[in-house]
């Protein structure tokens, strides 16, 4: 009988394929309720019992509805558009930056050569003048610049973004602890079921009143005493078919069975032989020898 773990063991490869290729969280939530889907039917394909089934489904449809809150996310990734995210180029320079920073260049210039070229042609006064108002608009102009680079650079620095990469390692384990939780779960309603379907076997409306176990113990008894004689092998085969199709299986004495028996000195072989069903023995045999 396959088990969930086995199952979902076999198709590792396939699950880790599909999770690996899932971009964000929900990606990966749709690929574990679709591997949920997936064990289920192989599953259900080698159970037989119906309520083995059931419980199977309410476990998965369990799982499948809080897969939302699977911790599946990996790696934190931090980027820049600007910087470090491939495909995206850094942001232009204002247009006015490259003005205001010509104009002061230009103007700084000029009041220099006012400054030392014209000193002869101009009166000090004057010149003088005009070179201080050149110099004032030339460190207008560059401050000017400077605020529009540093206003530029501050919103660039800004644009950060986020990203977290599922992890289809760290989301398989965690699908397959859910799947031996499961395994361990269903272990024990096939563990319930059997010994039901035990008591179900000798109960008096679905099997065999514990008194006909007992007779048939003792009719068994008393053939296998005359077993060479055709009558007693033709009972020993009849008897024998009928309580297998009650699922009740009819054990010789071989040496290595002595649990099942009880033992009595001198002689050696089967007596009567045991009554087991499910590996529960319901009625001991009896055998002679060591």
């Amino acid at each position: 009988m396959a088990t969930m773990q086995a199952l979902l063991e076999k198709d590792k490869e396939r699950f880790l394929h599909n999770a690996a290729a899932a971009k964000s969280s929900a990606e990966t939530v749709h690929a574990v309720q679709e591997e949920l889907s997936r064990l289920l039917t192989l599953y259900n394909e080698e159970e037989n019992s119906a309520r083995i089934k059931e419980m199977a489904l309410a476990m998965i449809e369990s799982i499948r509805t809080s897969a939302g809150f699977l911790d599946c996310d990996g790696a934190s990734i931090i980027w820049s558009k600007s910087e470090y995210r491939p495909g995206f180029e850094k942001p232009k320079k204002s247009a006015w930056f490259w003005i205001l920073l010509a104009a002061g260049i230009l103007l700084a210039c000029g009041s220099a050569a006012i400054l030392i070229l014209l000193t002869d042609m101009v009166p000090p006064s004057q010149n003088m003048v005009i070179g201080i108002a050149m110099m004032c608009a030339a460190m207008i102009s560059l401050f000017a610049s400077g605020m529009i680079s540093s206003r530029s650079k501050k919103k660039n620095d800004e644009e950060l973004y986020a990203e977290t990469i599922p992890d289809a390692e760290k989301t398989y384990h965690i699908l397959l602890a859910s799947a031996v939780s499961m395994d361990r779960t269903l272990n024990l309603i096939r563990s319930e079921e059997t010994l039901l379907n035990k008591q179900a076997l000798l109960d008096e409306k679905e099997g065999m009143k514990k008194e006909d176990v007992q007779l048939l113990s003792g009719l068994l008894e008393s053939a296998y005493a005359e077993r060479d004689n055709d009558y007693a092998k033709e009972v020993i085969s009849e008897v024998k078919f009928y309580l297998h199709k009650k699922q009740i299986d009819v054990i010789d004495y071989n040496g290595e069975n002595k649990a099942l028996f009880e033992r009595m000195p001198g002689g050696k072989g089967t007596i009567r032989p045991a009554l087991v069903i499910a590996n529960t023995v319901i009625r001991k045999g009896l055998a002679a020898g060591e």
